[in-house]
């Protein structure tokens, strides 16, 4: 029987919690701060049991997954002291990796499967199965964090901490912020009928801007130089498309859109 510990049973922790549960042979114990994530958790079988913090350093587990905010997570583990196998699931790399120096099992994780939803309720909406879940630290406990979780039928990457950061910036962190300025746009705009006429495009491009401030600003400020940077990238570029449309020139607008169509088909 493999024992495995979910500290954080919001969306993430849950998620991956009750996948887990419904593989054999696999004894899965959560732990929330809020008691009544724990309640639900057992409730609903999500969870096989709970465990205490304190039992992480006192009792083997197989694996334990730290399924909270990026701040919580450098908290946890910079006074986290065990030689059991650990994997953490936020988004952000460097200052995580950084903080668990002195734990001689610790993979980072970062499963691209994340929702705009919070909270346990939140784990309907993520989806482990084929999503990218990127894994770094030494080969041999990759491998084992990779094998224990493959109930998740995510598929497991290795990537450096610059990699890691400097791609989620791109295509998490700076897209979260320009969803952010659409909608302030929208909302500075004075005539307040326009908010009427949102169309399903503006609301798709837009959909992240809904999640929580809090979970957030953590992750933009922890990774704030490679979100800057992807950001100026993105500027260049609108700034590029902005021109064509102002000097009307439609051959080169069309050329520079159908590349982009063929770029976007091609992501799926």
């Amino acid at each position: 029987m493999l024992k495995i510990a979910i500290w954080g049973l919001g969306a993430m922790g849950a998620a991956i919690a009750e996948r887990l549960r419904q593989a054999p042979d696999y004894e899965v114990l959560g732990f929330d701060i809020e008691p009544a994530n724990i309640r639900d958790a057992l409730a609903i079988g999500v969870i096989h049991g709970s465990f205490e913090p304190k039992e992480i350093s006192e009792m083997p587990f197989d694996l334990v997954v730290i399924a909270v905010p990026p701040t919580e997570t450098v908290a946890i583990l910079q006074n986290l002291h065990t030689t059991n196998l650990i994997v953490d699931v936020a988004s952000v790399k460097q200052p995580i990796m950084t903080a668990t120096e002195h734990l001689p099992h610790f993979v980072g994780g970062h499963p691209m499967a994340g929702t705009d939803e919070t909270g346990f309720n939140g784990r309907r909406k993520v989806m482990l199965k084929q999503a990218h879940f990127f894994l770094i630290g030494e080969k041999s406990d990759r491998q084992k964090v990779a094998e224990l979780l493959a109930p998740l039928g995510s598929q497991f990457e290795t990537v450096t901490v610059e990699q890691h950061d400097a791609v989620v910036a791109l295509t998490s962190d700076a897209t979260h912020l320009i969803a952010d300025a659409l909608v302030a746009t929208l909302g500075a705009n004075e005539n307040k009928q326009k908010h009427e006429f949102v169309g399903p495009g503006f609301l798709d491009t837009t959909r992240i801007a809904a999640a929580s401030p809090d979970l957030w600003t953590q992750i933009l400020l922890n990774n704030r130089t490679a979100t800057m940077a992807a950001v100026a990238d993105f500027m260049t570029e609108l700034t590029r498309l902005n021109d064509l449309v102002a000097n009307g020139d439609a051959d080169q607008l069309l050329l520079a859109l159908t590349n982009i169509q063929q770029i976007r088909r091609g992501l799926g």
